[in-house]
C-alpha cells in the first residue's frame, strides 16, 4: 500500500502564531475548552463562545452527530456553525470534539476544514475521530465497518488531508483511499492540526500517535497513562488533552483540583462538555476563574 507518506507533521512546521496559541509563549497551566453540546439553544450558544472568546479560554467546539438518539437532547455542530463562531469570536480556536470521520466524503473534509481556516484566520483545528456511536449508523441505514477498519481509514485519510492542504494534486493508492490528481484550493493558510479524538480506544491511540498532533482521550486514568506511555515511546511532540463528558450531577466539586490533577498527567488542555446545564454563560465562568487559578499555581 502506498499513500501513508507525509502522516506526521513536526511542531516546528507550524506558524509561531499556532504555537503560541497553544502552547505559549511563556504560558503555563492547563488550557481549558468549552464543549458547547447538547443543546440546541442556538442564542445562548452565540452567548457563550462570545463570552469564553473574551474570557481567554482555549477552544470551543461541538459533539458532531446529526442523529438525536435522545429527542430532548438538540444537537448544534457542523461546518456553518464553526464558521458562524469564527465570525464572532476573535482568538478562541475552533475545536470540534469531534468530527466524526464516517460522516463525511474525504473531499467535504478537505474543502470545508480549509475554508474554516482561512475564515478563521487559522484558529480551526481539525479534531477528528474515527466513529464510534452505533446507534447513529442504525438509524439512518448508513455503513458502519469494524474497528479496525475505522481505525485504519482514519490515518489514510489524515494522509490525504495533510496531503490535499498544500494545494498540489495528489495521487494516492490505499486501502480506504484513492486519488488521482486530486487538488483542494484555496488552501489553508496553514495546516489545521490534527487532534485525534480516541476516547478509550487503546488501538486508535497506537495507531493515532504515529500522525496526530495531539491526541484527545476520556478522563479516565488507565486510558490517560496508555496515551502517555505511547506519546513519551513515540519520540514525537504529540500533545494530550483531556475530553470530560460530565453532566450536571457529576460537575468536579473541586474544578481547579481537577485540572491540576490532569496537567501533572501530562495533559495541555481540558475540554469539558456544558450544553447540559441551564446557565452556559456561568459555566464560562466557573471554567475560565478555573484556569486562571490553575495557571496562577504553576
Amino acid at each position: 500500500m502506498t499513500g501513508l507518506l507525509n502522516l506526521a507533521t513536526d511542531a516546528s512546521d507550524l506558524a509561531p502564531a499556532t504555537v503560541a496559541a497553544i502552547t505559549g509563549p511563556g504560558r503555563t497551566g492547563l488550557r481549558v475548552g468549552i464543549v458547547l453540546s447538547p443543546t440546541g439553544a442556538w442564542s445562548e450558544i452565540v452567548t457563550a463562545a462570545t463570552l469564553a472568546d473574551e474570557l481567554g479560554l482555549a477552544t470551543v467546539g461541538f459533539w458532531d452527530h446529526y442523529h438525536a438518539e435522545r429527542p430532548e437532547w438538540a444537537m448544534i455542530c457542523g461546518w456553518s456553525a464553526y464558521g458562524y463562531l469564527a465570525a464572532i469570536t476573535r482568538r478562541i480556536r475552533l475545536v470540534p470534539m469531534v468530527i466524526c470521520r464516517l460522516n463525511y466524503t474525504l473531499g467535504v473534509l478537505a474543502k470545508e476544514s480549509s475554508i474554516l481556516s482561512i475564515a478563521s484566520g487559522g484558529r480551526f483545528e481539525l479534531a477528528i475521530g474515527a466513529g464510534d456511536y452505533p446507534p447513529e449508523y442504525e438509524a439512518w441505514h448508513q455503513p458502519y465497518p469494524d474497528a479496525p477498519a475505522r481505525v485504519a481509514a482514519l490515518g489514510e485519510h489524515v494522509s490525504a488531508l495533510r496531503q490535499l492542504w498544500t494545494g498540489r494534486p495528489v495521487f494516492m493508492s490505499g486501502d480506504y483511499v484513492n486519488l488521482t490528481h486530486a487538488a483542494c484550493t484555496p488552501v489553508p493558510p496553514e495546516p489545521p492540526r490534527v487532534v485525534v479524538g480516541a476516547g478509550n480506544s487503546k488501538r486508535l491511540i497506537d495507531a493515532a500517535v504515529v500522525y496526530a498532533d495531539e491526541l484527545n482521550v476520556y478522563e479516565n486514568e488507565a486510558t490517560v497513562a496508555h496515551a502517555r506511555k505511547q506519546i513519551d515511546a513515540s519520540g514525537r511532540p504529540v500533545a494530550l488533552s483531556i475530553f470530560g463528558r460530565r453532566d450536571p450531577s457529576s460537575w468536579p466539586s473541586n474544578l481547579p483540583a481537577t485540572l491540576a490533577h490532569w496537567q501533572k498527567r501530562g495533559a495541555s488542555r481540558y475540554l469539558l462538555s456544558v450544553g447540559w446545564d441551564d446557565d452556559l454563560p456561568a459555566r464560562v465562568r466557573d471554567l475560565a476563574s478555573a484556569q486562571h487559578a490553575v495557571k496562577e499555581r504553576s
